[in-house]
């Protein structure tokens, strides 16, 4: 229908023309929806003259809607390309890849060819920009496209250039703490002569501000923080500016939840003194002291600054006590042992000191019995404690069977990174070595053991070494039936090989001097063999000599050596080649035995389940024997 717009009309027309629209609207069909136009229609308007009119509505008439498409888009042809950067080495090469535009564009559908061209011509910016944080300024970048029309090869060939190095940090310090902190700030900066890494311009400035927060000044902030880079020198400098800000202090600590334990215990492991300067290590310091307690389900340890009083800051540390009994039940087999089952109980908190007491049953092929241990901690380490402990147990040795009772008192102190052991130990033995004739043994003797370790992981280290290190002795007619003193060291450790491997060695060395060395229990003598020793070999089978029955009896000296390589083959499986050594004699050079073998690894939250086989190389025994067992840490 088109619309009409009269200028004048009268009214008697005007009366008639409506009723014919009307009459037409009534027999005219609904016209159809039409579909949106492709330009919008426009109707033309009319200004009225001055003479009494209205406007007119247009007479009716049919109406016929037309539906208009929109136009369709040509489709767009899309190309794929693959590309290739030569000349680096990681990490500069994974950011180069990382930088090139192409790995963020949708690759399931390809590249409009325009936008391949873009990436391509920005390629060089792009990687040069990659090896900025790496201290290269001035890359030599030759690149190359080919292929077509649907798949293209894009290839760039890298020279990073000459690198950028460090010269010595301008580091300049402001306000109350300047004096005292200046002369640390100056070994903050990046190391001078080195290669420019950015990422050591960051450090710099957190290192400085750790340094300003562990002296208590909370507000430090850089007033002027840059680094200028000078490429054409091949230089770069770091110019920063610390405003430290005033001086804050710890203020009283407000112990607070229910611990059950006295709070002048909880006191004794705080790290942290009122009056000195605030610090979030101490803070952190204290959270981990009170958690190692195991006394507590939960720990929080903040300040309240909003409520300080001058410069000092209130400190809440916050406990609550955790369930004052834990039950642990244990299956499991080793080559060692056989079969085993264990079941301890420990209550975590039997008074309101914090004593504790450990209680364990053990059961397996070859060693059974109880043991217990009575702890009243001392000190302001968790993990110092004087100690009473007794065991109860009997072991299966290819000599026969060994029966033990001891009584044991210990003092245990942490003396920076190394644990100390201080004991006093009674044993009371019965075995046999002559044929069933039973020897009954005891020994009274005070020791001392020393242990220590730096693991990069508890569980699973590839990095790190440990020491552990006994000596003990006993006077005959003190109680001991024989007079003797022995030593005893143990070393472990790990280096990292390729990615995924580690190194492992361990040698251990042992050496007993006794006048009656026949009257010494077999705790008290050398042995050789099994898991944790030379494998290839039964528990404890090699010995100085033989009795009657065959039986090995131990020796004076022991020497240990292994070595080991362990590679993750997939996801938490590995693969591991070994050899150890160990020998058992009478002299400080013993004979050695040898065995070699393969091993499968599946690393798990707690460590290592091994199984190994391993052949010894001795004519005399089995070809391969089959070791099982458990590695935590080394």
């Amino acid at each position: 229908m088109s619309l009409h717009v009269f200028r004048t009309a009268t009214p008697a027309l005007l009366l008639a023309l409506a009723s014919c629209l009307a009459r037409a609207q009534e027999a005219s069909p609904e016209p159809p929806a039409a579909s949106a136009p492709a330009e919008p229609a426009v109707a033309e308007s009319a200004t009225p003259e001055p003479a009494a009119t209205v406007p007119a509505t247009e007479p009716a008439g049919p109406t016929t809607a037309v539906s208009v498409d929109p136009p369709r888009a040509a489709a767009v042809e899309r190309v794929t390309v693959d590309f290739r950067i030569t000349g680096l080495e990681e990490p500069e090469l994974t950011n180069a890849y990382n930088w090139l535009g192409y790995v963020a564009e949708d690759q399931r559908e390809g590249l409009v060819p325009n936008r391949l061209k873009t990436l391509h011509d920005e390629a060089e910016k792009s990687i040069g920009k990659s090896l900025q944080p790496y201290g290269y300024y001035r890359p030599t970048i030759n690149k190359r496209l080919e292929g077509g029309p649907k798949d293209y090869f894009a290839y760039y060939q890298v020279d990073h250039g000459p690198a950028v190095h460090w010269l010595p940090a301008q580091i300049e310090l402001t306000g109350p703490g300047a004096a005292a902190l200046r002369a640390r700030s100056r070994e903050l900066g990046p190391p001078p002569g080195a290669r420019l890494q950015h990422a050591e311009y960051e450090d710099s400035k957190d290192r400085l501000l750790a340094l300003a927060h562990g002296e208590g000044y909370l507000d430090a902030s850089f007033s002027h923080a840059e680094l200028r880079v000078d490429p054409e020198q091949g230089t770069a400098l770091a110019v920063l500016v610390l405003e430290t800000g005033p001086q804050w202090q710890f203020g009283e600590v407000r112990i607070e939840g229910d611990s059950r334990i006295d709070e002048d215990v909880i006191r004794r492991y705080l790290r942290l003194v009122p009056g000195e300067p605030y610090s979030q290590q101490k803070l952190l310091d204290t959270q981990f002291a009170l958690t190692d307690l195991d006394y507590f389900a939960k720990v929080e340890v903040g300040g309240l600054r909003e409520q300080a009083v001058g410069q000092r800051i209130p400190v809440q540390v916050r406990v609550e006590h955790s369930k004052s009994r834990r039950d642990d039940f244990g299956l499991g087999y080793g080559t060692d042992t056989g079969a085993r089952a264990s079941v301890g109980t420990e209550f975590r908190r039997l008074n309101q000191r914090g004593h504790k007491l450990r209680v364990t049953v053990r059961a397996s092929q070859k060693l059974s019995g109880a043991s217990g241990e009575y702890r009243v901690p001392i000190g302001s380490e968790p993990g110092e404690y004087v100690g009473i402990s007794g065991d109860a147990g009997e072991e299966k040795l290819s000599y026969g069977v060994e029966r033990k009772y001891s009584l044991a008192t210990s003092i245990n102190r942490l003396d920076g990174n190394w644990d100390r052991r201080y004991y006093l130990k009674f044993q009371r033995s019965l075995f046999d070595f002559n044929e069933g004739e039973d020897s009954a043994v005891s020994v009274l003797a005070p020791g001392l053991t020393l242990s220590r370790q730096w693991l990069d992981d508890p569980a699973y280290a590839r990095y790190g070494f440990s020491v552990w290190a006994d000596t003990h002795g006993g006077q005959k007619g003190l109680i001991s039936d024989a007079s003797f003193l022995q030593g005893r060291v143990r070393l472990k450790g790990a280096l990292p090989l390729w990615r995924e491997g580690r190194l492992l060695a361990r040698v251990e060395i042992g050496a007993t001097a006794a006048a009656e060395f026949n009257k010494l229990p077999p705790d008290e003598r050398f042995f050789a063999g099994g898991d944790q020793s030379v494998r290839g070999y039964n528990y404890q089978a090699i010995g100085a000599s033989r009795d009657d029955n065959g039986g090995v009896i131990g020796g004076r000296y022991l020497n240990v050596f292994s070595i080991e390589a362990e590679q993750a083959i997939k996801g938490a499986l590995g693969l591991a080649l070994f050899g150890d050594a160990g020998g058992v004699g009478d002299s400080p050079a013993p004979e050695l035995h040898f065995g070699v073998g393969i091993g499968l690894r599946y690393r798990a939250p707690f460590g290592s389940v091994t199984v190994d086989l391993a052949h010894p190389l001795d004519p005399d025994e089995p070809v391969v024997r089959l070791h099982l067992g458990v590695r935590v840490g080394l």
